[in-house]
């Protein structure tokens, strides 16, 4: 458990300089900065410039203060209606998106890769403090003749359930059993969905446990 929290501390923050100008913007200056963080001006300095990142402990004091202002550059909006009622819920999801991704059953017909209209489709936002919401949406249809909706804005023809929030390693396990039992008619998606998801989650900076890695030496 210590190894896993001694990971988190030091991770570092890809958006350290975004969130520095921010407090600079306020008024903060890089020595008030750098006395909040318990750390040099110099390497304020260099948070400032971009040339190195703070990580979530360092930064947490700003992150405390400004962090909403980051988050709310990055949102979705989705919707659904209720079948019975027909009631429309809107949602917006804060976070940026990991993970968006269709499912569609690949089939090939004399050799040849045809698709069929993708029906299901995951987006999965990372909320800060290693934080995670799935939105699992659905192609939405007409109730009596049951035509899928259309329109020139790719989200809108999407019905959409939002989660609550998780931790990494319940996400993976959510995933896992999504991919297992929702996507038992999807057989390639049903396969393939682990490994892009943990391929998407590396490629962001997030440490899995479990990945078998082989550095490089520079």
């Amino acid at each position: 458990m210590e190894t896993t929290n001694n990971k988190k501390k030091k991770r570092k923050f890809k958006q350290t300089k975004q969130l520095v100008r921010l407090a600079i913007n306020d008024g903060w200056t890089q020595t008030e900065i750098a006395k909040a963080c318990r750390t040099h001006q110099s390497i304020v300095s260099n948070w400032y410039k971009g040339i190195d990142q703070g990580t979530e402990q360092q930064l947490k004091p700003l992150l405390e203060q400004y962090g909403h202002k980051l988050r709310r550059n990055s949102f979705k909006v989705y919707w659904n209606i209720d079948s019975e009622s027909k009631t429309k819920v809107f949602h917006k999801v804060e976070g940026k998106v990991i993970l968006n991704q269709a499912f569609y059953d690949a089939r090939r017909v004399s050799h040849k890769l045809e698709k069929k209209i993708p029906q299901l489709k995951l987006t999965i936002h990372h909320q800060g403090n290693n934080k995670f919401r799935v939105v699992y949406q659905s192609r939405l249809t007409f109730q009596h003749s049951n035509a899928e909706l259309e329109s020139t804005v790719e989200d809108a023809i999407w019905g959409a359930i939002v989660s609550e929030q998780y931790e990494l390693a319940e996400l993976l396990l959510v995933i896992d059993k999504y991919a297992e039992k929702t996507l038992a008619e999807y057989p390639s998606d049903a396969n393939t969905l682990p490994f892009i998801l943990r391929q998407s989650l590396l490629n962001h900076g997030f440490h899995i446990d479990g990945i078998v890695e082989y550095p490089a030496v520079w």
